[in-house]
């Protein structure tokens, strides 16, 4: 519950309000906030939502992991050397999604920790469009229609920095390999079958911890 802690004492910072102020929101008194803040009482369920719904944001953005953007970028480039052909645009998003949840099932922390947002076509990276665009502006991918899908190609070598470990690069290594000749849509359909996409509503935070109570076998892949 730190963590949890920690990100409301961070949103509560950020809208300028006091431990007081936020104490009167949960209608409870200053000297049981701090007591919360110092770890020494967990705030409730409905607590949670009172603070939700005051700040505008979702729940699970309290429970929200430290994120790695350049980790991300990592991976997303990691992906394209894989497809070296290139590789479509909502693919490549699930990708990252599904590595990231799946390292968070096998270790209880995610791989970059950004979040993901639930779309109609499935869990999306919140950074996921902004990165594309930028590398995109900058030359270092290049984005071409095929078909039905934009398709991404890298256009220069990005060096890794040593942000991913060995055990990280094998699962995506694992995750690419089993989607690498399968069709958009079979990902998709995949993913819209997952626990963290039914449990979650369009605009949603999806949080990671959704996902240890996926079956094992459906992890990353259906039934391996």
């Amino acid at each position: 519950m730190s963590e949890v802690m920690n990100n409301v004492e961070r949103i509560r910072s950020s809208h300028g309000l006091t431990q007081e102020q936020a104490a009167d929101i949960l209608d409870v008194s200053r000297a049981t906030y701090i007591n919360a803040a110092k770890g020494k009482r967990d705030l409730t369920t409905g607590e949670l939502k009172k603070l939700s719904a005051y700040f505008n944001v979702p729940i699970a953005e309290f429970f929200d992991q430290p994120r790695n953007n350049e980790k991300f970028k990592q991976m997303y480039f990691y992906i394209l050397r894989y497809f070296r052909d290139g590789i479509p645009k909502t693919k490549l998003a699930k990708l990252l999604y599904l590595a990231d949840f799946s390292y968070f099932y096998d270790n209880l922390i995610p791989m970059s920790g950004v979040r993901y947002v639930r779309r109609e076509y499935g869990p999306v990276a919140d950074i996921f469009f902004e990165l594309t665009d930028d590398l995109y502006d900058k030359g270092k991918v290049n984005i071409k229609p095929l078909d039905y899908a934009l398709m991404i190609n890298p256009t220069t070598i990005e060096q890794e920095n040593g942000l991913l470990s060995d055990e990280e690069k094998e699962l995506l290594d694992k995750i690419c390999h089993f989607w690498k000749d399968r069709r958009t849509s079979e990902i998709v359909n995949f993913t819209h079958e997952q626990k963290p996409w039914k449990m979650c509503r369009d605009g949603e935070y999806i949080p990671y911890s959704l996902i240890i109570q996926e079956d094992p076998n459906h992890v990353y892949a259906p039934d391996i």
